[in-house]
């Protein structure tokens, strides 16, 4: 051990060497973590929360305006054997406003629930207690009844919507396969009359075989559609927007924190020279001496991934309400809003530190073993990387991307290359680019401090080559993602300009499970007859499926007034009633074309219809067809008036709360107020990486003003002041910070035309109008050189 120790007390003498190289790691790790597992949390805990309402059924019966309970007693009489789930939900809050699920169900024969209510267990009590000696009665499963301190017998209010709901707990039982947590359940019997559903149903659940399914299918009376439900499908879509964004800002993070611990043991290395010449002129080989390296880099790796994988819980518990918050706008409220600990999260997490810290640094120091301990004692640098190599790889780099630019069906994968290439080439040619740069500047006239400095810049160069290259990356990142958001932000409001086009939109209240709710006859029969309604347009969107894809299928009346509110891409408007509308996701993701022929299988059955256009949505990364309005439920109105304002106040004093009205600029707030809610953590973390750059590259300033303090005393020896050596420091941190971002600049822009043109129609095949947005730019320029700057006047303060 006493190798290791030598090794290690290098760190007592240099402690901003071990510092920097913790610093980088456990930020990075941290990142990682934090994304991975609020990642993980949002989609375990989306699949919970379907899971509390689906059990074991895997198909629904679960019609826009509900249903008649008398269909569910009609077929389990006909069908004895049906494994039939009847339920009615809401959504409520309390008065902390903490979202939870009201279910209504069949106590005495849960059916596909049964597992998750604990019937199922073995030794476990086959029939639990459900009394129903209360009309208020609910039950919560035990663990979640303790954590909420909510003892059995005791009232508690909640809203639904504005309508306040008295709840008292009736009892608990313990729950099955799926934690039941925020879950109140109750019988169906208690939550019609509690929830005004008296003799309604908003679904049923099955679990069938596929045969059962097509059998039960066809006695259903049209238009019901037997709809196959999946919580790990539902899954699947959450976020993938947001999710993809974070984790590529994660492995971002990553690579950052990596190039900085790099950099750190090549101070490490210019240091450590004379003792590994002594070590082997001792006798020790230089395969012995690597592997004390590995071990030392093994412990410094381990312990910068240990703070890191705290530091990420500790990030992504503070992260996780903000995400919550993201996704319950998007997709409808999640009663579950726990941070999970999965352990894979963390296994890769550490897999990440330790083997990308070891096989970033090991060949180096095997390069430098590789000399004569002559070599190593006198400081002789053999070039570990020779630049033709690097610019051959940055080549081969660019080769790779163009090679997936140039195949769309390289899809997703191909896409996200093409970025990450992109970065990594641009940084692997930035020193030369800063040679060619700081060579022009020493040709010019000027003052002996800035000549100096300049001329100290480029001379150690390869010492901080690495740090201006993890600040590059993160400022081009930071431009790039900034320049793709503003860019999406613009198209989403330009769009919502256009779509937005009647003055009064009026909809229904949210339905089971946060689905989309329905107009009655009577309400929209009253609207019909208002004297104030110039023009309406019933519009609904009910899930379909074409070739097994999950889509929309669209209704609306194409009235001319709206016409203007879709402008088509390509094609025309549909004039018989087997043509229909395809949105562009549709025909990028999935390859339809104007004049092809499609076969939807939507709640009314199959059906055959042909594309006569393209219009531009932002609505759903799905897809959506869009056909004239036949039959069906009606979700919404767009409503037409010369008077607004009256016509709003003559509906919200007639129908309350029974409906939802809202004018056009409410509706366009709201809008960008979710999108801007959605980015909120992209933004924070965004910012964090660039925090990881601006700490490397002090530290890097920091570790170089020590390893030139001898220079430093020989400046001052030939007459220049303390004052000036401070300032020469100064001139160099800010200097080459500025230089940095300047180059980073084309790097960020050509990063947001990649994202902007290539991965976003990829990956959810909408395309967006591209904006400068250079407030980015600008931040980076002011942000770079000042930063360096400090950190270059710190490290003075330290060494002058």
């Amino acid at each position: 051990m006493l190798p290791l120790k030598a090794l290690l007390r290098l760190y007592r003498a240099h402690p901003w060497l071990l510092l920097m190289s913790l610093t980088g790691l456990m930020l990075g790790v941290s990142l990682v973590v934090a994304i991975e597992l609020l990642n993980q949390s949002a989609k375990t805990n989306f699949v919970a929360a379907r899971s509390q309402l689906a059990g074991e059924a895997n198909y629904r019966l679960a019609p826009g305006g509900g249903l008649d309970e008398q269909l569910y007693v009609k077929l389990v009489r006909n069908e004895r054997a049906l494994a039939a789930l009847p339920q009615v939900h809401a959504w409520l809050k309390d008065p902390q406003g903490r979202s939870f699920q009201l279910l209504g169900i069949d106590l005495s024969n849960p059916g596909p629930l049964s597992p998750l209510l604990g019937s199922d267990k073995q030794g476990g009590d086959k029939n639990q207690s459900f009394t129903l000696a209360r009309a208020d009665g609910v039950w919560l499963a035990t663990p979640e009844a303790e954590r909420l301190g909510w003892a059995v017998g005791e009232t508690r209010y909640f809203l639904q919507g504005e309508r306040s709901l008295q709840l008292t707990l009736a009892g608990t039982f313990e729950p099955g396969a799926v934690p039941m947590e925020r879950l109140l359940l109750t019988d169906l019997g208690i939550a019609q009359p509690l929830l005004g559903k008296s003799g309604r149903l908003d679904r049923i659940l099955f679990k069938l075989s596929e045969a059962e399914a097509t059998a039960l299918q066809a006695k259903l009376p049209k238009p019901l559609w037997l709809e196959p439900i999946s919580p790990a499908l539902d899954a699947s879509l959450l976020g993938d927007a947001l999710g993809l964004n974070l984790s590529a800002l994660s492995l971002l993070a990553m690579a950052v924190g990596l190039f900085l611990v790099f950099n750190a043991q090549r101070f490490v290395q210019s240091v450590r020279r004379p003792q590994l010449a002594q070590l082997i002129i001792l006798g020790m080989s230089p395969r012995r001496v690597l592997g004390w390296l590995g071990l030392e880099l093994g412990l410094l790796a381990s312990l910068g991934t240990l703070l890191g994988l705290v530091l990420g819980v500790l990030l992504a518990k503070a992260l996780m309400g903000q995400l919550t918050q993201a996704l319950a706008d998007l997709y409808g409220p999640n009663p579950i809003d726990l941070l999970r600990l999965a352990p894979i999260s963390l296994v890769k997490a550490t897999a990440l530190g330790l083997l990308g810290t070891l096989a970033a640094n090991l060949p180096g120091w095997w390069a430098l073993l590789r000399q004569s301990p002559l070599q190593l004692r006198e400081g002789q640098v053999r070039v570990s990387a020779h630049p033709w190599r690097r610019r051959l790889l940055a080549l081969a780099i660019l080769l790779l991307c163009a090679i997936c630019l140039a195949l769309p069906q390289t899809g997703l994968i191909g896409a996200l290359l093409i970025a990450g290439g992109w970065l990594l080439a641009m940084a692997l040619w930035l020193p030369d680019a800063l040679r060619w740069v700081l060579g022009l500047l020493r040709r010019r006239r000027g003052g002996l401090t800035l000549r100096l400095a300049v001329a100290e810049t480029q001379y150690h160069l390869d010492r901080t080559a690495i740090a201006v290259m993890a600040l590059q990356l993160a400022i081009a990142a930071a431009i790039g993602i900034g320049v793709m958001v503003s860019s999406f932000r613009t198209s989403v409001e330009i769009w919502l300009g256009q779509r937005l086009a009647a003055d009064l939109y009026v909809s229904a209240p949210r339905g089971a499970a946060g689905s989309r709710g329905t107009l009655d006859k009577p309400t929209l029969d009253a609207i019909f007859a208002n004297p104030d309604v110039g023009a309406a347009s019933r519009r609904s969107v009910q899930p379909a499926r074409w070739q097994g894809q999950p889509i929309e299928w669209a209704q609306m009346d194409a009235i001319p007034e709206l016409k203007a509110a879709y402008p088509l891409l390509s094609g025309r408007w549909p004039t018989g009633p087997g043509e229909v509308l395809a949105s562009e996701p549709l025909t990028v993701r999935l390859g339809v074309k104007v004049g092809q022929t499609l076969v939807i299988t939507s709640e009314s059955g199959p059906r055959s219809v042909q594309v006569t256009g393209v219009y531009q949505d932002y609505g759903s990364d799905k897809g959506q067809v869009l056909h004239s309005f036949e039959t069906g439920p009606v979700q919404s109105l767009a409503l037409f008036s010369p008077q607004p304002e009256r016509l709003a106040d003559g509906l919200r004093a007639r129908f309350g709360e029974k409906v939802n009205l809202l004018p056009a600029p409410a509706i366009h707030a709201a809008a960008l107020k979710v999108f801007d809610q959605t980015f909120v953590v992209t933004e924070l973390l965004k910012l964090l990486i660039l925090g990881i750059a601006f700490v490397g590259i002090g530290s890097a300033f920091m570790v170089l003003g020590l390893a030139r303090k001898a220079e430093l005393q020989t400046l001052q020896s030939l007459g220049l002041s303390p004052h000036r050596c401070r300032q020469l420091l100064v001139w160099q941190g800010a200097g080459l910070g500025l230089l940095t971002a300047l180059l980073a600049l084309p790097v960020g822009y050509g990063l947001a035309w990649v994202l902007i043109e290539v991965v976003n129609p990829r990956a959810f095949g909408w395309r967006l109008a591209f904006e400068a947005a250079p407030a980015h730019a600008i931040t980076a320029l002011l942000l770079a050189p000042v930063c360096g700057a400090l950190a270059s006047w710190f490290a003075a303060r330290r060494v002058v």
